[in-house]
Formats: structure tokens, C-alpha cells, sequence
């Protein structure tokens, strides 16, 4: 089963990239770019992908470390940085996932995720460990699809086991919201929103900031 799942990986790593592409040409970008605007300081981003935040941080961010679970998406990240470096004070990659994450406590000033909490097998671990990272004060900005709370959820509960098999592992219904509620971060800001030329059970939205309040 192992293996199985290893060769979703290297196709969704392949395919990817021409999926979202069409939502970032459809307003996608925008999105991410208003978000990442808040982006500052030391900074972590979680689940990177393909790399479709880098172009949208800024020289406020003094530091960017990029990191990302998956063998096969490294490979195209790594290529995306040496080519077109994000316009930041410096860049690391690291190749880790996000429950177990390698770095001290309360050591970036800002933590990014788009899209990636639907991936994480332990989301709520994945939680914990971002307001670990994060400094008093320390911002977590946030882009993901998650189940949808009309009748629409339950379309996404149904086709959940088929749609993570063939997105290497994605949970169409996650609920995210309710993960970060839970989470000893603190919700600054949230929106409910849509996923441009998103497929359906990947179209409902949330997306803002959290923030780790002094202990």
C-alpha cells in the first residue's frame, strides 16, 4: 500500500501544477498575494508544493525556510528557487513534515500554509507544532480548502476515500476551522471564500490569520 501511495506522490507532483495553475491565472494568485502580504521577519512555510507562494513574499521577510514533505515535490521546488529566487533577505528548503517539525521553539516570526492542511495524516499535531515555532506574538497565515458546512459536506464525506487516493492523500472534507478553534493558536481573522476553477469538493475556502498569544 506503501508503494501504491509513493507513486500517487510522484504523479500528483507531475500533474499539479497544471491543475492549480488554472485557478492561479483565474484569481488564485491574487489571493495568495493578499494574504502573504502579512508575511514578515523570520519565516516558515509549511507544505510548500511546487511553489506557487514564493513569488508573493517580500523583502520584509528576512528570512524564508521553505519546507515540504513530499521527495518529488522537493525536486520541484529546489529547481523554482535556484531559477527564480523569492524576492527575501535569504532561503533555506527543508525536507520535513509538519507534525514533527525540525526547528527550536519560538523561532519565526511568521508561519504560511496554503492548501496543506488537507494532506497532514495528524493536522491537529501539525497545529500544535506551528504555535510551538511561532514567537510571542508570531503570526500564522493560513489558505485551505475544507468541508463545506451546508448539505454540499456531505458530497465531500462521500467521495473522501477516492478523491485522497487520487490526490495523494488530500481530505476534501477537512475540517480545518474547527482544527484551528481547538488549537491552543488564537483566530485573529477568519474568511469563508472559493477556490477559483477549483473542482467542487475542493471549492469551499477559509482563509486569515492566527496568532500565538504571549504564554
Amino acid at each position: 500500500m506503501r508503494d501504491a501511495w509513493g507513486l500517487n506522490e510522484r504523479l500528483f507532483a507531475a500533474w499539479y501544477p497544471c491543475v492549480m495553475g488554472l485557478s492561479e491565472r483565474a484569481g488564485g494568485a491574487a489571493i495568495r498575494h493578499e494574504l502573504l502580504t502579512g508575511a514578515a521577519g523570520r519565516t516558515l512555510e509549511i507544505g510548500a508544493g511546487n511553489g506557487y507562494n514564493l513569488p508573493h513574499y517580500s523583502a520584509a521577510v528576512t528570512e524564508l525556510v521553505v519546507s515540504e514533505p513530499s521527495p518529488y515535490m522537493v525536486e520541484h521546488l529546489r529547481k523554482r528557487l535556484e531559477a527564480t529566487p523569492p524576492p527575501v533577505g535569504s532561503w533555506d528548503l527543508v525536507q520535513t513534515g509538519a507534525e514533527a517539525l525540525p526547528f527550536d521553539d519560538t523561532s519565526f516570526d511568521t508561519v504560511v500554509a496554503a492548501y496543506v492542511h488537507c494532506t497532514i495524516p495528524d493536522p491537529a499535531a501539525a497545529l500544535r507544532e506551528i504555535h510551538r515555532v511561532l514567537r510571542d506574538g508570531g503570526r500564522y497565515l493560513f489558505l485551505e480548502h475544507v468541508r463545506d458546512r451546508s448539505l454540499f459536506g456531505s458530497l465531500q464525506d462521500l467521495v473522501e476515500v477516492p478523491h485522497a487516493y487520487v490526490a495523494a492523500g488530500c481530505h476534501p472534507n477537512r475540517r480545518t476551522e474547527d482544527l484551528l478553534d481547538a488549537s491552543p493558536l488564537t483566530v485573529e481573522r477568519l474568511e469563508h471564500g472559493t477556490l477559483p476553477m477549483g473542482f467542487p469538493t475542493v471549492r469551499p475556502t477559509i482563509r486569515g490569520v492566527a496568532v500565538r498569544t504571549a504564554s
